[in-house]
């Protein structure tokens, strides 16, 4: 005879955790059984009938609006009982109805497959299903349709006549084998092992992106089918926005990865790419040698040695040898060597070349061109373009709701000059050319600077400037000056005014090169020897702006 040990104490701690389980599942109870109530009456929307039915029990129905017509009309009679059956009767038998925490997904899905397989394990091996795919009113075999175990992140696509062969590591617990196909329903099932008394695994999270299937983001440009391959842009029209999450994956390049062909569905804790890789996204850090493309989000840390591209949102940091793209929000700092783009920044953009964004909060620095829808913030570079932005420091900003002038002028120099004014409501850029009226041994001048309005009231402008000064005579001699220009002005009508104001300017350059131009104005500091001045003079003319 077997003595057992006394278990009651165990019993009664089971007894109380069965109790706590039923009572969660209680209150946890399917959306689709939830009991509802529907007013019936003639010629009722779609869209209305599931807005209601959504704000009564507190989740949200997702659904592709092609293949739900939100404005339909139908006649409903009164109704009370299940969601699921109110959905069937109002739909039809060709759509598929499936929950994930906080909605309800409606498929169309007329179509109904069945399964044949067969399973092959030797010890020590991967276990091989084998088999194909069908479709159950006809037999024929389904092309192109998804076959994954969910925990183990496997997946293959069928062939042409619908066979599959599906290798699984794991084959020690259960294998959920689900097979999937645009316009199918779903089929589920489950192998289970000889013997399974308990399994140390834990649940797998998953999550449903709410889009609408087309793929807009990353397969909505060039740049992103080129590197997304057909079985992948397959996989994603069957799964539809079904993704997992994983702890860390590896790969080569993006179709050889720990994850194989289900990497573009998983979102990664820890993603190394040596060449390149595709995943769904990154919820911690991502490296590559090459390059990293995430189909939906990217969280905290992406760097890559060439790009970084990212079909959704980044919030973090994202470096890159040459560009960054964000198909949508990119939140913290993109720094690439020579572009950055999103479709709105809220950060830094940081790059060598050139930075793009439609609407931007925060700052982009390039060294050469910014470009920006409605800017609130700095943007840096030599050439700043945006339709709104009241910041930008660079030689020419194209600002569409800025102003614009060119201003035709004389100084206490003697020398006459045409700018080129561009920038917001506050800062301004400048370039300008001048040649001296007097018999300077260097007639010939540039100017750039930036620029602000300090005070606008009607008429009246006032402007403070810092101007760089490069004065040669296209031999060997150049004249460098430095001005700080306080330029007030006064408008005639919309376009014209006239500017007139006091200027400080520092004067330098080697005595060994030549003289210096004539120094003209008050001069506070002046030093032959050593070639440098500090005068006070003034300046007026001309401007035209719009």
């Amino acid at each position: 005879m077997i003595n057992y040990p006394n278990h009651q104490p165990l019993l009664k701690l089971l007894s109380i955790g069965w109790a706590i389980a039923i009572a969660s599942v209680c209150q946890a109870q399917s959306y689709l059984t939830r009991d509802i109530s529907i007013k019936g009456g003639p010629n009722q929307r779609i869209g209305d009938l599931l807005s209601a039915v959504s704000q009564d029990q507190g989740f949200y129905f997702s659904y592709n609006s092609n293949a739900i017509a939100a404005d339909s009309l139908v006649n409903v009679p009164n109704y009370r009982g299940p969601l699921i059956n109110f959905l069937g009767r109002m739909l039809g038998r060709s759509y598929e109805f499936k929950e994930t925490p906080g909605y309800v997904i409606i498929r169309y899905a007329p179509g109904t497959m069945k399964l044949a397989f067969r399973v092959e394990k030797e010890r020590g091996r991967p276990l091989v299903i084998e088999g194909q795919v069908s479709d159950a009113s006809n037999g024929m075999g389904v092309p192109f349709a998804s076959i994954y175990d969910r925990q183990a992140l496997v997946s293959t696509l069928s062939g042409p006549t619908g066979d599959f062969k599906l290798s699984i590591k794991r084959p020690g617990e259960t294998i959920w084998l689900t097979v999937s196909k645009e316009k199918y329903r779903d089929t589920t099932l489950a192998l289970l092992p000889p013997v399974q008394v308990g399994s140390k695994h834990k649940g797998r999270r998953y999550w449903l992106f709410l889009g609408d299937g087309s793929g807009g983001g990353l397969e909505g440009s060039a740049f992103g089918r080129f590197f997304t391959s057909s079985k992948q842009r397959i996989q994603r029209i069957n799964l539809g926005g079904f993704f997992a999450y994983s702890s860390y994956q590896v790969s080569l390049t993006p179709g050889l990865s720990s994850q194989g062909l289900f990497n573009s569905q998983v979102v990664n804790q820890v993603s190394l790419n040596v060449l390149g890789g595709h995943t769904a996204g990154v919820n911690g850090v991502e490296i590559a040698g090459g390059f990293n493309i995430n189909q939906q989000r990217t969280r905290y840390f992406q760097a890559a040695g060439l790009f970084n591209l990212v079909g959704n949102d980044m919030e973090g940091v994202q470096l890159a040898g040459i560009s960054n793209i964000v198909m949508q929000k990119a939140s913290g700092l993109q720094l690439a060597g020579v572009s950055s783009h999103a479709s709105k920044t809220k950060g830094v953009q940081f790059s060598g070349v050139f930075n793009v964004a439609e609407d931007v909060d925060g700052m982009q620095i390039a060294g050469v061109v910014n470009t920006g829808g409605n800017v609130k913030g700095v943007q840096l570079a030599l050439v700043n373009v945006a339709d709104s932005s009241d910041y930008p420091i660079g030689m020419i900003n194209l600002v569409k709701n800025g102003e614009k002038s060119v201003t035709a002028a004389v100084d206490e120099s003697s020398m006459a000059q045409l700018a080129f004014r561009s920038g917001g409501r506050i800062l301004y850029g400048l370039l300008g050319i001048g040649y001296y009226l007097s018999d300077s041994p260097m007639r010939y001048a540039l100017e750039a600077g930036v620029g602000a309005t300090a005070l606008r009231t009607g008429a009246f402008i006032l402007q403070a400037e810092v101007v760089s000064r490069a004065s040669t005579d296209f031999k060997a001699d150049i004249e460098q000056r430095l001005s700080l220009r306080l330029l007030p002005r006064v408008s005639f009508n919309q376009h014209w005014g006239f500017i007139a104001g006091p200027t400080i300017t520092y004067t330098y350059r080697d005595k060994e090169n030549g003289s210096l131009n004539p120094i003209s104005g008050w001069k506070w500091y002046h030093n032959k020897d050593a070639g440098r001045a500090l005068h006070i003079g003034m300046m007026g003319g001309v401007s035209y702006r719009w």
